[in-house]
């Protein structure tokens, strides 16, 4: 038995080998048969293994591919097919595009325009762009023949966006914006569709510079706010639905805005973008921004509100920065220019000799019946006592405590009030005398300095900004002047006011950085003469 099975093993092992043999490239079948009979007839030893009979095997087997057609599957290498690499063809831009009037259920008239751009809706005889709606913004551009650039013309009404109000009916359908002001009886921005064989591109326009918006966070809490100061680029339309009677359009837009956080008070511009969301309501005319989404703003997400909501402004103020009592307030709703009083908090900026005016932060009205009083003093303790010039010294009643609101004070300082007078100059010559009729805006404080006088103390200045109102009467050589020399002029600059030592009022020194709403500005401008009033004894 054992010699049995050994030879069985020695034929196997010998079919093997033949079979090895024939893949490596036997010439004939004559050859094939005679060696696999001298392999079947040679005399096997006793004890002969199938692992002896492969040691004897000397030659390795080779290692084939998939063109062999008796090659096992165990050695097949798999290549892929290499494939033909395309060179990339020149994408021809298209030149011309052909609009069919009777797609949009309207004449069967069609049009070959120049190809327009992404944000382009086409307007040519009977075709009007379905995203073309009266009520939203647009700007007009006049398209050049096929072939050209869609951009090359410039827009109608002097490059504004203006309101469609109606879009009429017939053959050639009349597009009528708003009116210029003061000319709703003779309104002149109008056309019709047929004017122009090549047609016209309407762009749309919903957010446009001077827009002022509330930035809020994701958890919809006011942070800040922002002026769109340029539009960069055209605004892309990405979508619009119809939801409960009320148009709603969706486009993208990059503008450069001033953003301005409630925490730091600091506006600084900055390049921006997002989706504005606009709206048409049922019965309104215009249409309006509800919100601009995806404003990222030093890598964080917030959206933006029209308008700026003032009674969401917050100011964090806290008693260890002045080495008083270690508290802390919130104060909401005060203004930008107002300076804050909240509990035992008294801000530093506020100094007895200066005037000012106080609001509580939980009204709008001021106190003392809305005049600007001068500060006589401020006291010392856990509710700071303020106490403002009186009315009779006999029953003086101008004071308040700093925590008598809960909500705290807003004190916005004045230093030009009505019925001051000024002499105006340039240079050294004498232009006339001015005399304050108005002094309803605010007025910022923008600095404040000590300065070191020649007896050594200190004396306060301040740098305020105004913006007033004022009666003008120009000075005629000699002395002379009439009525019809006087004028009244908007005056806008920075007044220096300072409060010496040993004095317990502040004066005003001189304001400068003048700017008036006259021609003479521009005079001065390009004399460069600088306006400055200096205030009469």
């Amino acid at each position: 038995m054992i010699s049995q099975s050994a030879q069985e093993e020695a034929k196997l092992d010998a079919m093997q080998r033949h079979w090895q043999l024939r893949r490596g490239g036997s010439s004939t079948i004559f050859k094939e048969v005679s060696e696999t009979e001298d392999l079947l007839s040679l005399p096997l030893p006793r004890q002969a293994t199938r692992e002896n009979l492969a040691k004897k095997n000397t030659k390795a087997p080779a290692t084939y591919t998939c063109s062999d057609l008796e090659s096992d599957s165990e050695h097949w290498e798999f290549k892929e097919p290499k494939k033909a690499v395309e060179e990339p063809k020149q994408q021809q831009k298209n030149i011309s595009q052909v609009l069919d009037a009777s797609k949009l259920g309207d004449l069967p008239a069609r049009y070959t325009i120049c190809a327009l751009e992404q944000h382009q809706f086409p307007v040519v005889g009977v075709y009007v762009d379905e995203r073309v709606v009266p009520g939203f913004k647009y700007k007009v551009r006049p398209l050049p023949s096929p072939g050209k650039n869609p951009t090359t013309c410039k827009c109608l009404f002097d490059e504004r966006a203006l309101t469609l109000r109606s879009i009429g009916r017939g053959y050639a359908r009349r597009f009528t914006f708003e009116a210029d002001k003061n000319k709703l009886n003779d309104n002149e921005n109008y056309f019709w569709s047929d004017n122009r064989p090549e047609g016209y591109a309407f762009e749309l326009e919903v957010v446009s510079e001077g827009d002022k918006f509330t930035i809020f966070d994701i958890n919809r809490k006011a942070q800040g706010t922002l002026e769109v100061l340029n539009i960069m680029g055209p605004q892309l339309e990405i979508g619009s639905s119809c939801v409960n009677s009320n148009l709603e359009k969706r486009a993208l837009v990059k503008f450069a805005g001033k953003v301005e956080f409630f925490e730091t008070g600091v506006a600084k511009p900055m390049p921006l973008s997002g989706t504005v969301v606009a709206k048409k309501c049922r019965g309104k005319a215009t249409a309006e921004v509800a919100k601009i989404l995806n404003v990222t703003i030093k890598r964080q997400r917030y959206y933006l509100v029209p308008g700026v909501q003032k009674v969401h402004r917050r100011c964090t103020v806290k008693g260890s920065d002045i080495n008083d009592v270690p508290t802390k307030y919130t104060m909401t709703g005060l203004e930008h220019y107002e300076i804050p009083v909240v509990g035992t908090y008294v801000d530093p900026r506020i100094i007895p000799g200066f005037y000012y005016k106080v609001r509580p932060n939980d009204r709008k009205e001021h106190l003392f019946n809305g005049r600007a009083l001068k500060l006589i003093s401020i006291g010392m303790g856990y509710a700071k006592r303020l106490t403002f010039q009186p009315d009779s010294l006999v029953n003086p009643d101008n004071y308040l405590w700093s925590d008598s609101h809960p909500d705290g004070l807003g004190l916005e300082i004045r230093a030009v009030r009505k019925g001051m007078m000024f002499d105006v100059k340039a240079g050294d010559q004498l232009l006339g005398e001015a005399t304050v009729f108005r002094a309803d805006k605010p007025q910022r404080e923008e600095k404040m300095e000590k300065v070191l006088t020649a007896t050594g103390q200190y004396a306060i200045q301040k740098r305020i900004h105004i913006d007033v109102m004022c009666h003008f009467k120009l000075s005629r050589t000699g002395g002379a002047s009439i009525e019809n020399d006087e004028h009244l002029m908007r005056v806008c600059g920075h007044a220096l006011v300072r409060k010496e030592p040993k004095s317990t009022e502040a004066r005003i020194v001189k304001v400068e950085n003048v700017g008036i709403d006259s021609q003479l500005n521009v005079l001065f401008a390009q004399t460069h003469t600088e306006l400055i009033f200096t205030p009469k004894n």
